[in-house]
């Protein structure tokens, strides 16, 4: 049951019981931002291997361009749904929120936070897991134009050198992240876009927060999105799909339907012009994103 134990453990208990044979499955696990600190970075994918009961991941993520100061001993963390702080192995503040580690954030969220830090630490040690053998490659979640530039810049020409394989952020029409969208690409990153249909949007400021929909409706819903769904043949969440793969983005979507599961397997080459009336649903800003900072209230994290 989730938020009985860890998530990696029936994880590893649905790996084996498909029955799929483990090369054939792409397993991605993500960093928590407490194990931000270098020394603590092969703990957690220890920690991770040994309760999905495999040897190595595809793809190893750090979660957030945000590192936290860890408590207690973090090799009996764990996350699930209802999770404590003190369960997560996080310090709270007396309004239970969680304390930055800003030596260890990127050096543009430490100066943010009027602070001086580096990230890249930390990354030399996810790079050495794909030496020992551990990950086949490693990658960020969230970071901004500034942090992976100071990934980029840390980078090395050396034969041996770990490269940045992907960063996962949030892309859709609501939120296209055009700027960070096109610096990954320029710099052969790629985009894992994750929330393609903009299903749900927090309100900014509000903590905890509460979920709203611009217009009254979702992105699925939306009288383009399904306009030029009609236009194609093709579902709404088709139509986003294929946005996304025309934006040569690897995008990341879940379904527990099993008619949406088969829908999402099929995708076509949408027209330009339809393409370009999408383009036209970008909101103002940031006020597109499902996502926020509301995890981490009071750390300054983006310019914007």
């Amino acid at each position: 049951m989730v938020g009985a134990r860890p998530v990696d453990v029936e994880v590893g208990e649905a790996i084996r019981q498909s029955g799929v044979p483990r090369k054939e499955i792409f397993v991605t696990h993500k960093l928590w931002v407490n194990f931000g600190a270098p020394q603590n970075v092969e703990v957690a994918l220890d920690l991770a291997l040994q309760r999905i009961g495999i040897d190595y991941v595809d793809l190893f993520l750090f979660h957030y361009p945000v590192a936290v100061k860890p408590a207690g001993d973090l090799c009996e963390a764990w996350i699930s749904e209802d999770t404590t702080m003190a369960e997560q192995g996080c310090v709270a503040d007396d309004k239970g929120n969680f304390i930055p580690d800003l030596e260890h954030c990127p050096a543009a969220v430490a100066a943010l936070n009027v602070d001086e830090g580096s990230f890249i630490p930390t990354w030399n040690a996810m790079k050495d897991l794909v030496r020992y053998g551990k990950a086949r490659a490693v990658g960020v979640s969230n970071f901004d134009v500034e942090h992976v530039q100071e990934i980029l810049d840390a980078q090395s020409d050396s034969d041996d050198e770990v490269p940045l394989s992907c960063n996962q952020v949030e892309c859709h029409p609501w939120f296209p992240n055009l700027r960070l969208v096109e610096f990954l690409l320029e710099h052969d990153i790629l985009v894992m876009a994750y929330s393609p249909f903009g299903s749900v949007k927090y309100e900014y400021g509000v903590f905890p927060p509460e979920p709203f929909t611009p217009y009254g409706t979702t992105l699925l819903k939306d009288e383009t999105v399904r306009r030029i769904a009609a236009k194609n043949g093709l579902s709404a969440s088709q139509v986003l799909l294929s946005w996304a793969a025309q934006r040569s983005t690897l995008l990341v979507s879940r379904s527990r339907s099993l008619q949406h599961q088969q829908e999402n397997l099929l995708s076509k080459e949408l027209p330009q012009e339809d393409m370009q009336t999408l383009a036209t649903l970008e909101l103002d800003g940031t006020t597109g994103k499902s996502t926020a900072t509301i995890y981490f209230p009071g750390i300054k994290v983006y310019n914007s």
